[in-house]
This record gives C-alpha cells, sequence and structure tokens, in this order.
C-alpha cells in the first residue's frame, strides 16, 4: 500500500513539476513576444514622428527660399502625419504604460504643431516675422526633445520586459 502511494505522490509531483516548467516557458515566451512587439511599435513610431518633422521642415526650407508648396508635397506631409498617427494608434495597442503613451502623445503633438506654424511670406534673406523664427526655434527645440524622451523611455521599458 505504502508503494501505492509513493508512486501516485510521484506522478502527482512529476505532473506538478512538468506543468509548473511549462507555465515559466510559455510565459518567457510571451514576454519575449511583447518586448518584440514594443520595439518594433516604438521603433515605427520614431520613424514616423522624425518623418514627420523632416517633411514640415522641407516645407518650411521651401518657403524662405520662396518656393510655392505644391499638391504633391502637401500629399507627402498629410501622408507623413497619417503615418504618425496611426504608430502612435499602434503602440496604444501595444502596451497600457501611461507615461511611455503620454511621451508618445507629445512628441506627435510637438511634430504637428510644426505645419501648423503660420509661416507667411519669407523676407529676402530667408527669414520669416521675428515671431515665426521663435516658434520655429522653440519647435526645433522641443521636437528634438520630446522624440528623445520617448526613446529614452521607450528603450527603458523594452530593456524591463
Amino acid at each position: 500500500m505504502l508503494t501505492v502511494l509513493i508512486a501516485v505522490a510521484s506522478a502527482i509531483a512529476g505532473t506538478l513539476a512538468t506543468s509548473f516548467a511549462q507555465l515559466l516557458a510559455d510565459r518567457r515566451r510571451q514576454a519575449l513576444a511583447d518586448r518584440r512587439d514594443l520595439a518594433d511599435a516604438l521603433a515605427t513610431l520614431l520613424a514616423a514622428v522624425l518623418r514627420q518633422c523632416e517633411t514640415q521642415w522641407l516645407k518650411v526650407a521651401a518657403a524662405r527660399e520662396q518656393r510655392p508648396d505644391t499638391p504633391e508635397a502637401r500629399v507627402i506631409r498629410y501622408a507623413a502625419r497619417t503615418a504618425a498617427s496611426t504608430a502612435v494608434d499602434r503602440l496604444m495597442m501595444t502596451t497600457a504604460d501611461p507615461d511611455l503613451l503620454a511621451a508618445a502623445q507629445k512628441a506627435l503633438d510637438a511634430a504637428n504643431e510644426l505645419g501648423d506654424i503660420e509661416l507667411g511670406p519669407a523676407g529676402a534673406a530667408g527669414r520669416f516675422t521675428p515671431d515665426v523664427e521663435a516658434q520655429l526655434t522653440s519647435l526645433r527645440s522641443r521636437t528634438r526633445r520630446t522624440r528623445t524622451a520617448l526613446r529614452a523611455l521607450g528603450v527603458a521599458r523594452i530593456r524591463r520586459i
């Protein structure tokens, strides 16, 4: 009888150990998948925000050179803005981290604000009014700062997974 009880206890212990090992392996696989998904979403967002800024700065450069805005350039800018918004949406579906989502929104908002500045005509030296130049300088700094903050926070979150 004792032999049977020991055999049953051994079988139960073996099953529990196997189940526990499987649970740990499943959690590790899920953590790696979550890490990869977050890294992909962040890389896409950072690239999209950078592209959004690039298209807006190209608009500013064209205006400084007194070149007219073209329908093709507007399509490119709108596509970049849509891609950046879509990348934020993807990040929202990947994580619920409020700090990371807030940093993403700040980076997107700063990039979008570049397109909201009323440039007006550039002078002969390619300069806008002092107020517009001040806005551009401020946003240049803010877009860099918010994108850097998003990247740093994202890297920290990815390493934590």
